[in-house]
């Protein structure tokens, strides 16, 4: 345990902040007067709602459970008695986090997304190179699994299974599911080219109409999904996910999408899909 709290030193201070009082002692007044809030909270896992008040006073809840995701922003650093992260909380450029772990041999680097399962080890306060006040929770983690954006960041609050496909002159396009999140509106789609020639897909062109909107692609490069390749040869199949603004929880909607294949003999109308959901 004192090891990987001289870890969390040695993280802060190669990132420029100087920790400020917050390393604690058995014996110390701050720990004896603990107050009745304190001890009501530590050792319980924290609500939303209660995560979030964490960072104005991370000290009143030092002991609490906590269970987040985050996006680690630079490269971790590591010692022979752990890892040490500097994150995202929730993907919150406002929730900077320092984690550490009892594990040398994390595979954890810059841009990934985590879920962290751990308690408040403390908080540390000081000054970056600007000489801006910085101060961030310290969570001693128990366990951190590689997770993905969807499923941290945009889950899906319902599920649309469509399983329709569209096919003209050899140019297959599936439409296979919907996934409706409060951010946005994740589209999955197959196309296969069964010509032989090659096919293209515009994937900026795609839209959705529901009532009387008309919505357009969204670009979340963040969440780096993975996308339906523009040009497509002969035999090939490309899967990806179209990304959308958020939709109404339920309705019709029609969905767009636009192609064209090198045999310029053919005439393509756009693939349209009606869903019901």
């Amino acid at each position: 345990m004192k090891n990987l709290f001289k870890g969390f030193l040695v993280f802060m201070l190669l990132f420029s902040l100087t920790a400020c009082g917050s390393e604690s002692t058995s014996g110390s007044s701050e720990e004896k007067t603990k107050t009745k809030d304190e001890e009501k909270s530590s050792g319980k896992l924290l609500t939303k709602e209660e995560f979030e008040k964490m960072y104005s006073d991370p000290k009143k809840y030092k002991g609490s459970k906590v269970e987040f995701y985050a996006k680690v922003f630079v490269e971790p650093e590591k010692d022979d008695d752990g890892t040490y992260l500097q994150v995202y909380a929730n993907n919150n450029d406002e929730r900077n986090t320092i984690v550490g772990i009892e594990d040398p041999n994390l595979d954890v680097k810059m841009d990934d997304i985590i879920l962290v399962k751990g308690s408040v080890e403390d908080v540390f306060e000081g000054e970056n190179a600007l000489g801006g006040t910085i101060s961030a929770p310290a969570i001693k983690a128990e366990s951190i699994e590689k997770s993905d954006y969807a499923t941290a960041f945009a889950p899906a609050l319902k599920t649309i299974d469509v399983n329709n496909e569209v096919d003209q002159h050899g140019y297959n396009l599936k439409l296979n599911k919907i996934e409706l999140a409060e951010s946005e509106t994740r589209l999955h789609v197959t196309i296969t080219n069964n010509t032989d020639t090659n096919i293209s897909f515009y994937s900026f062109d795609a839209k959705i109409v529901s009532g009387n909107q008309q919505f357009e692609i969204l670009d979340n490069y963040e969440a780096g999904y993975p996308e339906v390749q523009s040009d497509i040869l002969p035999g090939v199949e490309s899967e990806g996910i179209v990304v959308f603004p958020a939709l109404p929880d339920s309705g019709t909607v029609k969905v767009l999408f636009e192609g064209s294949s090198e045999n310029y003999d053919l005439e393509f109308k756009p693939f349209e899909f009606e869903v019901t959901y």
